[in-house]
């Protein structure tokens, strides 16, 4: 129930994080690949400290090796057999053509995005240090309100109501329960392979963070900024585990 209210709370954020969209008209290039670099940031430190080491500490080196493949691996599947909008993309789509339906590719495409991070989430509450849940739901919580920001803003350039594209950020944070959920059904009934469960959502988010925040957010010119995002990210996931902890 924790792990399904945790993923509730972070899908909610990421509706909460376009709210700023009501009273500015765009977000500035730089600015937007910054926070994508944070957000990237954050992901990289709660998978690799919050489920990679927790993980190791379960004696299997196999397991995490395998976990992380096949995390990815999943992933890569996912990208070539659903077709969907990558998310680097947004920006140079022609959405008066055939809008609904790329619209919907859009939504299908953050969806997809955000269900390793529920289920990072849900996994965390289902392994044998409940902390790792706590950290991960505030790592994911935190890197939510910039991430539905900067992918929701360039709805606003399209032509896209301001109350529309607030509610497209809010179903778009529904991968995160469906993900925590599944993390927990998966994590409680294999106990015994609980180094792989949590290597497989690290290896799914660092698939993400290499394949869509990075490229996004080195593309416009921005890479320094977006660089020291990544490293203030860190920092800040560094802190907020510290202080949980």
């Amino acid at each position: 129930m924790k792990a399904l209210i945790a993923g509730l709370i972070a899908g909610l954020v990421t509706g909460l994080g376009t709210l700023p969209l009501l009273f500015v008209k765009r977000i500035e290039k730089p600015v937007e690949d910054t926070l994508l670099g944070f957000a990237a940031g954050i992901m990289i430190f709660a998978s690799s400290f919050n489920l990679i080491l927790p993980a190791l500490k379960e004696k299997s080196i196999i397991q995490v090796i395998l976990g992380l493949i096949a995390g990815a691996c999943i992933m890569a599947i996912v990208e070539v057999t659903i077709p969907h909008i990558h998310l680097d993309k947004l920006k140079i789509i022609d959405f008066k053509d055939k809008a609904m339906k790329k619209t919907m590719l859009l939504l299908l495409a953050i969806i997809i995005h955000s269900i390793p991070e529920g289920l990072a989430i849900g996994v965390g509450y289902s392994s044998n240090d409940p902390s790792i849940g706590l950290v991960m739901t505030i790592a994911i919580v935190v890197q939510n309100v910039p991430e539905g920001l900067v992918l929701c803003a360039p709805l606003l350039e399209k032509g896209y109501s301001k109350l529309k594209v607030i509610a497209f950020g809010f179903l778009a944070g529904i991968g995160e329960p469906i993900g925590a959920l599944l993390g927990v059904l998966v994590g409680s009934r294999l106990k015994n392979y609980m180094a792989f469960i949590l290597s497989f959502a690290a290896g799914a988010m660092y698939y993400i963070v290499s394949h869509e925040l990075i490229p996004q957010s080195h593309c416009n010119g921005n890479q320094m900024k977006a660089t020291f995002g990544v490293i203030f990210g860190f920092i800040a996931m560094l802190i907020i585990d510290y202080m949980v902890k």
